[in-house]
């Protein structure tokens, strides 16, 4: 009996049971057991109409149970426990068993009770109102039919309110009992699962930190045994593949970087990594990297850098170049002809700082001053993609902003619409070498194959130093990197050796690696303090390390270093570290720059501008056009942008309404659809004037489009853009747009294509049969009652534009090869007011059979001479839905009495 009753619970609660399930069974199988209590303690002698009330409770729980266990339907099984009870039995027991003198109103409490657990949303308020009526209507029928109770005695009063609430409070109990311990298992699970995600994150930081260091190192004897190549008397060929070499090197540095950065950026946080950098080499990364892309556009580059600039200076390079390039790509993509302008000026603001102010000037499309408070929020690419700078982190103005404050620097902006933008960055930085980078000569850096005279920047013949790394190839990089400062290089492969060596020899300097086996730097760098014998207690150590770091130099001054490199190393930096720490006695030579005469720079080429037309007509891409009229009329179209689980995508450029409708076809897909931002048609109408004297732009209807209002507030920046409300949708909105360019090739003007289009907006018809109203109803176009009572009768709505709304014209019923026909004779009934030069099928998810079916349906009523077959944009199919197509047409003009 026992193991029986083991495998029934086995059975009930099976492992892995949500939560609300668990509940559910538990609330059935009391019920079952307080019924059978009950049974049992009232059988001797029991009033037979108490138990004709509980033994059908028993019997109904125990039927909710099997309902669960064999369909798997909990919901079934609550409200068949909840109506038998609540609604039937318990009040048949309140009235048979002796009404308030018993103990059921303690399980009224209880039925409430489990309706609050089991039960949620809708169900819950149908639920909680059945039963609180149910309860009211006993107790009214006992208040007002006394003789309908029976009178119990006194000893059965109390001790069926004594059971009553004993059960009851056990059920309760047992309840909170379960859901207290369920709570204890989530919580513990989460944490859990909260530890092993973190157990996630470290292993993937350090995986990223090992891979950098193990990448690091090779990258820096690559470059580092390059650089001797390129200071040797070599041919030109040689010196051009070395240089190759070199760029390729960088390149692969920068996708170690990249790969980081993805890594921060998933965890939510972009670090500063300060470090010293030469501004010179800087500025030259940024010219040459904007160089080609200002050329290619037939912009004339300018580089205007402050002579007197410190040479080297402390702050994170990389996060700089990521802004200015950003700054400069801006630039040139916004700029059509003239100029783009790189300057940068550095202002002393303590003995070892500078406020360094760069700014990118160009001559392109402008901003409007409204605007200019919401740029970093507004401002965005179509193709996320295209943000990527140099860099590759997908760095745009808001984030570039964000870096900037980080670096506790500002950004600003000054502009005048069609004239041109400044965007300047002001960053405190620290001086490194105060030695100033003079005149850079950027023209001849051009040239890839001209390679740069290596000159040391100081020769130091007494000085002697120590460098200490586990690598060899990295102690032959270090050693052949310093010859020409003819400063006398030790090394040793480990810590152990270098503490040999520090008690024997007096250094100047030691380099030392961070990571190596045994003894790593910190511990090598502690007892090389601690040396009681040693010569070098006091003796500067610098820090080379592989591992970029937020705070890499604040952590090496809590370790005790006095400074550090990061590889791989480049001579100009670590002759700069040198120098800041050797003895200035020992210093007999530092190099000067040749005042060399910079190349003239190209200016740009001239550009032939064609003749501008006279008016262009423009609309949104939801005007559902094919693609031989837009060019036959030379329209241009905005685009729309289609949202799906899979994040924004570009209509026109990004998403087809075939690739989108397959994915709706998926179960749990959705899409819905947003317009472009006022900064977004300001730029498309400035690329639109650039062709033509006037734009008219011509959006869908602003009741269901942000386009009206989006645009207008764009237009206002213009005195020659005017925007028109079309008032229609798809291909209805594609009839209007045709007119007006048909209109405009005639060449009326502006005022008289306007007039014309506001009575051509009444005479366009535009309306639509909608196959189901699942997708309306989700994008909010169709409230809930109407969707369940189209589903669950099998209604198939159409829609039609009146007076600038989607109204609901007519319903159909039945199936959909009847709703076509009827639908297409009802629309053509009055055939003689209908203009027949054109008519419009625009459909979304159609077959090819479904379409010729509706042309040839059409035929039947009317003939038109032209009909052309239109698959409905992205945005369009991402509102209607799969199978819905329209019908859009002109009627004839009214005749004058």
């Amino acid at each position: 009996m026992f193991k029986k009753i083991q495998r029934f619970m086995k059975t009930l609660f099976p492992g892995q049971l949500a939560f609300k399930e668990k509940i559910n069974r538990i609330i059935m199988l009391l019920v079952f057991a307080s019924s059978v209590i009950g049974i049992i303690l009232v059988l001797p002698g029991a009033d037979p109409k108490v138990l004709y009330s509980l033994v059908p409770i028993c019997a109904l729980s125990g039927l909710s149970i099997r309902i669960t266990l064999t369909q798997g339907d909990s919901r079934k099984a609550s409200w068949l426990l909840v109506i038998g009870t609540n609604v039937v039995f318990f009040p048949m027991l309140f009235i048979t068993s002796g009404g308030t003198q018993s103990g059921m109103p303690v399980w009224f409490v209880l039925g409430l009770v489990y309706i609050f657990l089991l039960f949620e949303g809708r169900d819950f308020a149908i639920a909680m109102t059945l039963s609180g009526l149910s309860f009211l209507g006993t107790y009214v029928l006992a208040y007002y039919r006394p003789e309908l109770v029976p009178e119990s005695t006194r000893f059965y009063s109390f001790s069926d309110s004594f059971i009553a609430l004993l059960l009851v409070s056990l059920f309760i109990g047992i309840l909170i009992k379960i859901q207290s311990r369920t709570y204890e298992q989530e919580k513990q699970i989460a944490e859990q699962q909260k530890r092993e995600v973190e157990q996630i994150a470290r292993s993937k930081d350090t995986f990223f930190a090992n891979m950098s260091h193990e990448i690091r190192t090779p990258i820096n004897t690559i470059i580092g045994l390059n650089e001797m190549i390129l200071r040797e008397d070599i041919s030109d060929e040689i010196a051009e593949n070395a240089i190759n070499i070199q760029n390729a090197s960088k390149m692969l540095l920068t996708t170690i970087n990249d790969i980081l950065d993805l890594s921060k950026l998933e965890s939510g946080k972009m670090d500063i990594v300060p470090t010293q950098y030469a501004i010179s080499s800087m500025f030259s990364d940024l010219v040459n990297l904007i160089w080609i892309r200002a050329h290619q556009k037939n912009l004339e580059f300018k580089v205007d850098i402050d002579p007197e600039i410190p040479s080297m200076l402390y702050g994170d390079e990389v996060r700089i170049k990521q802004v200015v390039t950003n700054m400069l790509t801006s630039a040139v993509k916004y700029t059509e002809s003239g100029s783009v302008t790189l300057s940068a000026k550095g202002e002393r603001v303590a003995a070892d700082q500078i406020l360094l102010r760069i700014s990118v000037e160009d001559t392109g499309m402008g901003i409007r001053k409204e605007s200019l408070d919401d740029l970093f929020r507004s401002f965005k690419r179509v193709d996320e993609s295209d943000n990527r700078n140099i860099e590759g982190t997908g760095l745009g103005l808001t984030i570039s902003k964000q870096l900037v404050e980080m670096m506790g620097g500002k950004i600003t902006v000054d502009s005048v619409y069609h004239k041109g933008s400044v965007f300047t960055v002001e960053l405190k930085q620290r001086i490194v070498n105060v030695r100033p980078i003079g005149v850079i000569n950027f023209a001849a850096q051009k040239q890839l194959s001209q390679r740069a005279v290596y000159r040391q920047s100081f020769i130091a013949p007494d000085a002697h130093i120590l460098v200490v790394d586990d690598n060899s190839m990295n102690l032959m990089v270090v050693v052949k990197l310093l010859r020409d400062t003819k400063v006398k290089v030790d090394t040793a492969e480990s810590g152990k050796e270098a503490l040999k060596k520090t008690a024997e020899n007096t250094y100047h300097v030691i380099l030392m690696d961070h990571m190596m086996p045994e003894m790593d730097g910190a511990a090598t760098l502690r007892a090389v303090r601690s040396q009681t014998k040693g010569f070098c207690q006091k003796t500067p150590v610098i820090a080379l390390t592989a591992n970029v770091m937020s705070d890499a130099e604040q952590v090496y001054q809590n370790m005790g270093f006095d400074g550090y490199l990061a590889k791989p190393i480049s001579a100009p930096l670590l002759e700069a570290g040198l120098l800041k720490y050797l003895p200035p006695e020992l210093i007999e030579y530092m190099a000067q720059d040749d005042d060399d005469e910079p190349d003239e720079m190209e200016g740009p080429s001239q550009i032939s501008s064609a003749r501008k037309r006279k008016i262009a007509i423009t609309a949104d891409c939801i005007c559902d056009l094919p693609k031989d009229l837009l060019e036959r009329y030379h329209i241009r179209l905005m685009y729309c942008y289609v949202h799906t689980n899979e994040g924004r995508f570009c209509d026109l450029f990004e998403i087809s309404s075939d690739s989108l409708l397959a994915y709706l076809q998926k179960e749990g897909n959705h899409s819905h659809s947003s317009t472009a931002d006022p900064s977004e048609y300001e730029y498309f109408f400035a690329e639109t004037l650039a062709e033509a004297e006037h734009v008219i732009h011509i959006t869908a209807t602003a009741d269901l489009s942000g386009a009206y209002p989006n645009a207008t507030q764009a237009a206002k920046t213009f005195d020659n853009v005017t925007v028109i409300d079309s008032a229609h949708i798809s291909s209805g909105h594609g009839l209007m747009v045709l007119y007006a360019a048909a209109l405009a090739e005639e060449g009326r003007s502006v005022d008289e294509i306007c007039k014309a289009l506001d009575e051509y907006r009444e005479r366009v018809f535009s309306n639509f049969l909608v196959p189901n109203t699942a997708t309306l109803h989700r994008n909010g176009k169709v409230g809930g009652a109407v969707h369940r009572l189209c589903t669950v009768l099998n209604l198939h709505p159409v829609l039609s534009m009146s007076k600038n709304r989607l109204k609901l014209c007519w319903i159909e019923s039945g199936s959909m090869h009847r709703v076509v026909r009827q639908y297409i004779k009802k629309l053509f009934r009055h055939s003689r007011q209908i203009d027949t030069r054109i008519l419009f099928v625009t459909y979304a998810g159609c077959s090819v059979k479904q379409v010729d079916e509706i042309i040839e349906i059409v035929e039947r009523y009317i003939h038109f001479d032209k009909v052309i077959l239109q698959k409905a944009s992205a945005t369009v199919s991402s509102n209607c839905g799969i199978g819905t197509f329209g019908l859009m047409f002109v009627r004839k003009e009214k005749q004058e009495s």
